[in-house]
């Protein structure tokens, strides 16, 4: 089918420059790396501010060096955590120490505990008995994200890919400030702040990574996105197993960041974009770069006496004639119907995956093992993923995707939790299972978007997908209500999102649309 606006060419030796070879390699590795560096600061909360065991301090009968062990004057019945007994000062006096007869049934509000370590800010903070602090962290860390998205969209498209990948990676490094943080509300700043800064990274290494390894390679870019973040947290998982401390584990995560201003030498901007932004002279250096480094027939003079138009038209790049704006994509009805669908699929994926991510440390066993292994699930799932979309439709796979995760999702609820071994290996499929859907809607929607607009569209979806990733990091206080409520909740996310793909089209051998019109034809030809 020939879809009107994309102009179809005999191959010749432009098309070269296509292939895939060493320029693209050595780029790939470069994308890649900065992803796995911010992954590690998406998740630094799990371990940086997990939940430490603790008890109340009674000053007046603790020891010089106080232990979070119950001790044996502690009244009985009495909460541990949250309650401070109150002495009665008469009998304490005549006996000069503490008993359990030495207190009054009244109680207090606990606000100074004994913490078992300092391993974590928990202690630092002094966060005792007030797990919604705790998890407002996480909380707030993605919030972040949801502005962080809707910049990066806008700076990928405007100033470009390579651009918006140097501020973004190399801006979290203002993570560090972290460690002299001494307030609460002014640590949630700072949290804040760095994922505002860095977090947007996803969105522009989806895009650069699609338009760089071309058509051929697209589901290969959707994976490489996601078996990176994986990989930043297996070693994340292990640098917190390994150092403990937090600060220690912040200056690990955060520090190397900085490095990546040097990306402004040797990362390059996609070809692509700079082709339909006019942008000639650049792309044409670029590609005298790739045909000396892939050891293409193209020679520089071939690269220099081409013109724009000709390059564009042997490339299947469409330049528009007039910029897209966000007013266009208002009023695209193609347009609204996949973002409408792709957001809350996005939604889905991310609210289950950081669920999932959060609860994985409350399993039974050691919580850093836990943490890896669910990593180690998350790259089988890569893996799947990688073969299910390369062989299959992009939609159908994604659906039967969704369908399993709430599946493996509702089965572990509900299995007994003294059938351990059934227990983690229902949570490891279900992980794999929200991993393949992860990777598939990042592909499916990169396909689904024109060049021109891609980047705001993809930020648009990705800023939807992180207010999953804002209620996530909530949902292990809802077991206090109900056990089962965070992963029904999951469940119909999914299954919902199974649902609204019916909606969208296939995308597995439609060409990368550069403009809005485009696919507004493609979407007519295919209804008519």
């Amino acid at each position: 089918m020939t879809v009107k606006g994309v102009v179809e060419v005999n191959s010749d030796v432009f098309m070269e420059l296509n292939k895939f070879g060493k320029f693209q390699c050595i780029q790939y590795i470069l994308i890649c790396l900065s992803i796995m560096m911010v992954s590690m600061t998406n998740v630094n909360y799990i371990f940086v501010a997990q939940e430490v065991d603790h008890r109340c301090l009674v000053p007046k009968c603790e020891d010089l060096n106080p232990v979070v062990e119950i001790p044996h004057w502690w009244p009985s019945d009495v909460d541990e955590r949250c309650s401070q007994p109150v002495l009665d000062q008469e009998k304490y006096h005549q006996n000069d120490n503490c008993s359990k007869e030495t207190f009054t049934k009244e109680l207090n509000e606990c606000h100074e505990w004994v913490y078992e370590n300092n391993d974590s800010v928990v202690s630092v903070l002094n966060l005792g008995c007030q797990p919604w602090k705790i998890s407002l962290i996480g909380t707030i860390h993605n919030a972040g994200m949801l502005l962080s998205m809707i910049i990066s969209g806008l700076l990928t498209d405007k100033l470009g890919r390579k651009p918006t990948l140097i501020m973004t990676v190399s801006c979290g490094v203002v993570g560090l400030v972290k460690m002299f943080a001494t307030n609460f509300y002014l640590y949630l700043g700072i949290e804040f702040l760095e994922s505002v800064l860095a977090s947007g990274l996803y969105t522009v290494t989806a895009v650069l990574l699609i338009e760089l390894g071309g058509g051929g390679r697209r589901v290969l870019a959707g994976v490489l996105v996601g078996t990176s973040i994986y990989v930043g947290e297996i070693i994340f998982g292990l640098l917190a197993m390994v150092l403990r401390y937090w600060k220690y584990l912040i200056i690990a995560v955060y520090s190397p960041l900085v490095m990546f201003i040097f990306y402004i030498f040797i990362l390059k901007e996609s070809t692509r974009w700079q082709l339909i932004r006019g942008k000639i002279v650049e792309a044409k250096e670029t590609f005298k770069l790739i045909a000396k480094m892939n050891k293409l027939s193209l020679t520089e003079k071939q690269i220099s006496d081409i013109s724009g138009d000709v390059l564009c038209l042997k490339l299947n790049v469409v330049e528009p004639k007039e910029k897209e704006s966000f007013k266009d994509i208002l009023k695209s009805k193609a347009i609204l119907i996949r973002l409408a669908v792709m957001s809350f699929t996005f939604f889905s994926s991310n609210f289950m995956y950081i669920g999932l991510t959060v609860n994985s440390v409350f399993l039974p066993g050691n919580k850093y093992i836990n943490f890896l292994i669910s990593a180690v699930a998350s790259i089988l799932g890569d893996l799947i993923a990688l073969y299910c979309f390369a062989k299959y439709e992009r939609r159908i796979c994604l659906q039967f995707s969704y369908v399993f995760s709430a599946v493996f999702i509702i089965a572990h609820s509900y299995t007994p939790n003294d059938i351990i071994w059934l227990k983690l290996l229902l949570f490891l499929c279900g992980k794999m299972a929200v991993v393949i859907c992860m990777i598939g809607i990042f592909i499916y929607t990169i396909e689904s978007f024109p060049t021109n607009t891609r980047g705001i569209l993809i930020g648009l979806c990705n800023t939807a997908g992180r207010s999953g990733t804002v209620l996530a990091p909530l949902t292990p206080l809802l077991t206090s209500y109900l056990e089962a409520f965070p992963s029904i909740l999951f469940t119909v996310s999914a299954i919902i999102s199974a649902l609204l793909l019916s909606f969208t089209p296939e995308t597995k051998n439609l060409p990368m649309f550069d403009t809005i019109k485009q696919i507004e034809t493609y979407d007519t030809t295919v209804e008519t």
